[in-house]
């Protein structure tokens, strides 16, 4: 077409070079976290304060900024606001976490899984195996004890305690039940854990459900800095290791963080 012009080799048009020029501006404004003047988002930017002006009165008058004063401080726009939250609800969790369960799959050659909180407690949604270690016993859909899984403790550390407490007092209350025999007793021995979960950010566990695993896992969070899922790495003891300077937990914390951030998690509220 008149007046398109094309990179070679590539199917995308060159596009608008002012607007290129201008989009850093919303990023500073989106990443500072509070309003700035002109002359800060100036010099981030490397544009001078006379250019970067007509930029951000563009953004203004299109919704994307807006001016808290005439002269004052600039901040992100209703239009900006409402095009961000709408990208974020738009994320799938699980779309990006089949993603992520393959790549940590194949990266430490073990068995990893997704679980989400469901309307009966955490709840397996996603395998992603290897052929090195068994099938696991479990079924996509099967719903976890709270207390005696790495998932169900993630989401006993960081989960709404209003969402777990039945649960959790449910299972507490076999005298000789599976978390008796896991060391949690009552409920002083659940705050031990879930404090030292919050601690490290990962639960970690060696023969809890099945005397031959050794487990870990650790949340992923949302743009409402919630948690919204639970990513865990499964192996044979002693090849996994579960410690906390271990390449499998350092490699899982890597990849709940990328999926929080890809989420819109603020990960200094968490990490």
């Amino acid at each position: 077409m008149p007046g398109t012009r094309r990179r070679r080799g590539s199917g995308d048009s060159t596009g608008i070079k002012s607007i290129e020029v201008g989009l850093p501006l919303l990023m500073v404004l989106a990443e500072a976290g509070e309003p700035q003047p002109l002359t800060t988002l100036a010099a981030a930017t490397d544009m001078p304060p006379a250019k970067a002006h007509k930029y951000l009165t563009s953004f203004v008058r299109g919704g994307l900024a807006r001016q808290l004063t005439p002269g004052g401080r600039y901040d992100l726009g209703p239009a900006a606001i409402t095009l961000g939250t709408t990208a974020l609800r738009r994320l799938d969790v699980f779309r990006l976490a089949d993603d992520a369960l393959s790549n940590l799959r194949d990266q430490l050659s073990t068995t990893v899984s997704l679980a989400v909180w469901a309307n009966h407690g955490p709840t397996l949604v996603r395998w992603a195996e290897t052929p090195q270690l068994v099938s696991m016993s479990f079924r996509l859909g099967t719903v976890l004890p709270v207390l005696t899984s790495v998932h169900g403790r993630v989401f006993a550390a960081f989960l709404d305690r209003r969402l777990t407490q039945d649960l959790i007092a449910r299972e507490l209350a076999q005298p000789d039940g599976p978390a008796a025999r896991a060391g949690l007793k009552g409920l002083d021995d659940v705050e031990a854990t879930i404090a030292e979960i919050r601690t490290r950010h990962f639960a970690s566990a060696e023969g809890l459900l099945n005397p031959d695993r050794s487990t870990v896992a650790a949340p992923i969070f949302d743009y409402t800095d919630s948690i919204v899922g639970s990513i865990s790495v499964v192996g044979i003891p002693p090849y996994l290791d579960i410690s906390a300077s271990g390449r499998p937990v350092r490699a899982l914390l890597d990849t709940v963080k990328d999926v929080s951030r890809q989420l819109g998690a603020t990960m200094a509220h968490h990490w």
